[in-house]
């Protein structure tokens, strides 16, 4: 097979793309650098070359996975609508409930990498100053999108098993977002 040239992010996109389809396919294990390698057609020091490791990897692919909810969740904040976000909170919400990123998340903090963006990005302040509709965030709004935060990736990583434990049918996880909505925009 001819080699192919690739800008550096094009080469790290791929790379993250692979090791995104092999993690879903075949959780942790399936994430082996050569196997993330052979996927994208290149060589195992060549994943080396744009991550150091299987563990900075699979951190690089939450970080970019927590961007893309929060890049998702301000398109939806967009507007000047109060009444939008709503909707805009349930997106959210919904993509941080994936079960999937719930174990990709206890995967990357099992090894002790933190799975957020840079803190100096600031994402969650503004996220909690957009539901507020103001330039800076009270302490209640930053509780408020702590409590989102946390309840939805404990969601998905225990959702299921709790709520059975609570005689709670599964469907009554959008039932359990759909509350906490309420209690976030009040």
């Amino acid at each position: 097979m001819a080699r192919r040239r690739r800008t550096a992010e094009e080469a790290r996109e791929e790379i993250l793309d692979a090791a995104e389809r092999l993690f879903l396919a075949q959780g942790p294990d399936g994430v082996r650098l050569k196997k993330v390698a052979a996927e994208v057609g290149i060589s195992h020091p060549g994943v080396l070359h744009h991550f150091r490791s299987a563990d900075a990897l699979v951190a690089a692919l939450h970080q970019r996975a927590s961007a893309q909810i929060r890049e998702q969740f301000f398109g939806l904040l967009g507007g000047d609508d109060p009444d939008e976000r709503g909707p805009a909170v349930a997106a959210a919400l919904e993509a941080l409930a994936d079960p999937s990123k719930g174990r990709l998340l206890a995967w990357v903090v099992a090894a002790g990498s933190d799975p957020f963006p840079p803190a100096r990005e600031r994402g969650l302040e503004a996220v909690a100053a957009s539901l507020q509709g103001r330039d800076e965030p009270t302490m209640e709004g930053r509780f408020k999108v702590q409590l989102a935060v946390l309840a939805m990736l404990g969601d998905s990583m225990l959702g299921a098993g709790v709520r059975t434990r609570l005689g709670l049918a599964e469907a009554s996880g959008p039932a359990f977002r759909r509350w906490l909505i309420g209690q976030l925009l009040t």
